[in-house]
């Protein structure tokens, strides 16, 4: 049965620490001059509890200032054996807009922080993990001695500068309780221009290689959205309408609606043609590029190990 529920995906909280494989916290990084002065307010988040079905991975801590929409990306390194995930889930700070773990192309060592705000940068990682909560029987692999990329996105609206630092937690379960893999899809592009004072919309397709079962869909724009749909068909002529959210309301950036399959999986068979499509009104006096605007349909396959990820505009 399909069913429309409501989570926070790339508003949840996500978590950091731990590269020591899985047990350890402890902090990435060190941020806590302003560069003008004034003393941040500590947005950071608690330091999660590890335990044996817990696998916590702490971020960067650096500071947002006030007005900034930055992206950070710091790299860990996990280096316990191959263990199975049912839930990912995000812990995040006021102001946090997503915290999502990534892989990258290029490692660099463990303990890295840079600046990943630029379009541009999402060229150098790999979709590793959304947050998600799988059913009864369905598993999420992370590979032995992975190399991963904490990403934390923060949108400070506030008046004054603020001390972050977010964490991804993974829920493990044991490997043979494991029915059915699955893996996170996402399709985006990043070649994204909104003129001052005009509407503006983007639609590009992607193509599944494979047999696989769809278990939850969703959408991501940003509060200048008007409307969101995902389409899909066995080719471009054939498309019909997966997910739609019309009007698109600005609370929707963090907290996105989704349309759950995960009674009834939807079968997606080899060839299958996602065609993504964004709409929006730019009421501001200057030209909206990524990743102050963004274009992303998300979601959950079973069936398959390995994340499906579709990017235009690189």
């Amino acid at each position: 049965m399909k069913r429309l529920a409501t989570i926070s995906f790339l508003g949840m909280t996500l978590a950091a620490c731990a590269a020591d494989g899985g047990g350890g916290n402890q902090d990435g990084g060190d941020s806590s001059s302003t560069g003008g002065g004034e003393m941040p307010v500590d947005e950071r988040v608690e330091v999660p509890a590890d335990g044996p079905d817990v696998l916590n991975f702490g971020g960067a801590e650096f500071v947002v200032q006030a007005g900034e929409d930055v992206m950070m990306c710091y790299s860990v390194d996990y280096t316990g054996g191959e263990v199975a995930y049912k839930n990912a889930i995000s812990l995040q700070g006021k102001g946090g807009h997503h915290v999502i773990l990534l892989g990258a192309k290029e490692p660099l060592a463990a303990g890295t922080v840079e600046d990943c705000s630029d379009g541009m940068d999402m060229s150098k990682y790999d979709l590793l993990m959304i947050p998600q909560e799988l059913p009864p029987g369905y598993g999420t692999i992370l590979p032995a001695g992975r190399h991963m990329v904490i990403q934390s996105h923060y949108v400070n609206t506030t008046d004054h500068p603020i001390l972050v630092r977010d964490f991804v937690q993974l829920d493990l379960i044991p490997m043979e309780e494991v029915q059915t893999f699955a893996a996170p899809i996402a399709t985006n592009t990043i070649d994204i221009t909104l003129e001052p004072g005009k509407t503006g919309e983007v639609s590009f397709d992607c193509t599944i290689d494979e047999d696989v079962e769809l278990l939850m869909v969703g959408g991501h724009m940003h509060e200048w959205g008007t409307k969101f749909e995902t389409k899909i068909g066995p080719s471009v002529d054939e498309l019909e309408s997966l997910y739609l959210v019309d009007p698109w309301h600005s609370d929707f950036r963090d907290v996105p609606p989704v349309t759950l399959f995960l009674d009834n999986p939807k079968a997606i068979t080899a060839g299958t043609v996602i065609r993504t499509s964004c709409y929006w009104n730019n009421t501001e006096s200057e030209a909206i590029k990524f990743p102050h605007e963004m274009c992303s349909t998300f979601g959950i396959l079973a069936g398959i190990k390995d994340p499906i990820e579709c990017r235009l505009g690189e």
